[in-house]
């Protein structure tokens, strides 16, 4: 086979997956738009002291009935996964990439979750750019991070 053929067959198989690279096209923007609005705004709900407590109980998951509660940790699962795929997806196309990950790991539930947003969020970058956000809107800032034991400013 010559390089000719070879190029003529690739453009015929890249013409059968069009509709394809469209979907993953609109499935970026869409990523991309979403993360642009979704985590700003839940990062400025979070209390400026989220970084401290060792132990944080979250009032819905431990009141109400067990089907209730059971529907919300799937969802909330469902979405931490969702975000954490997109924040790795968004390594390698524009946008928020590890700022998605810290979000999608927040929302999940799995033993060490703790651990993994509190070092990701002890990284100057990341704790400066979710500082940034929160006196963006007019937030106080997160006053530090607590790391193993072991309190660190992020500054």
């Amino acid at each position: 086979m010559d390089v000719p053929q070879l190029v003529s067959g690739f453009q015929e198989g890249l013409e059968n997956f069009r509709p394809f690279f469209w979907w993953m096209a609109a499935g970026s923007i869409l990523v991309f738009l979403s993360s642009m609005l979704l985590i700003p705004w839940l990062i400025v709900r979070l209390p400026e002291d989220f970084f401290q407590s060792s132990d944080r109980a979250i009032p819905y998951l431990t009141t109400g009935h067990p089907v209730w509660r059971f529907v919300i940790t799937v969802v909330k699962n469902l979405a931490g996964a969702a975000f954490i795929m997109a924040g790795l997806i968004m390594l390698f196309i524009p946008g928020q990439g590890i700022l998605t990950m810290v979000v999608g790991f927040m929302l999940t539930s799995f033993p060490g979750k703790q651990r993994i947003v509190y070092w990701f969020a002890s990284r100057n970058a990341i704790f400066r750019s979710l500082n940034a956000l929160r006196r963006r809107w007019n937030k106080p800032p997160f006053s530090s991070v607590i790391i193993v034991g072991r309190r660190e400013t992020g500054e």
